[in-house]
């Protein structure tokens, strides 16, 4: 279980009501966390990171904290310049929202 699936299974076990509708709103965000993760364990601070993709440090925070919507161009940059390599699986999976079925998409990170 990674730190983010810890951090996630402890709050939703405080506050069980708050963190309801949790897992749709989470997988717009995922990328990002993810990512933040990657760098992390990769002993990189976001002020190298940003040195060596050539990007604000700024730009790469919102990256991290509101990763919705991030291009694919943008991954590869990221990964690469952190110099470990980094698996995604994206798989269909459905979710019921307002009393019809909704079409999501699951986002994993798979260890290299």
């Amino acid at each position: 279980m990674s730190d983010i699936e810890k951090f996630i299974k402890e709050r939703r076990a405080r506050n069980p009501k708050a963190w309801a509708n949790f897992d749709a709103e989470y997988q717009q965000y995922a990328v990002g966390a993810l990512l933040a993760e990657h760098r992390e364990k990769s002993g990189i601070t976001l002020t190298e990171l940003a040195r060596r993709m050539k990007m604000q440090k700024g730009a790469l925070s919102r990256l991290e904290n509101h990763g919705e919507d991030v291009r694919l161009s943008t991954i590869t940059r990221y990964v690469q310049a952190t110099g470990r390599p980094l698996s995604f699986r994206i798989s269909p999976a459905r979710t019921a929202k307002k009393g019809r079925r909704q079409l999501t998409a699951a986002l994993q990170v798979q260890p290299a």
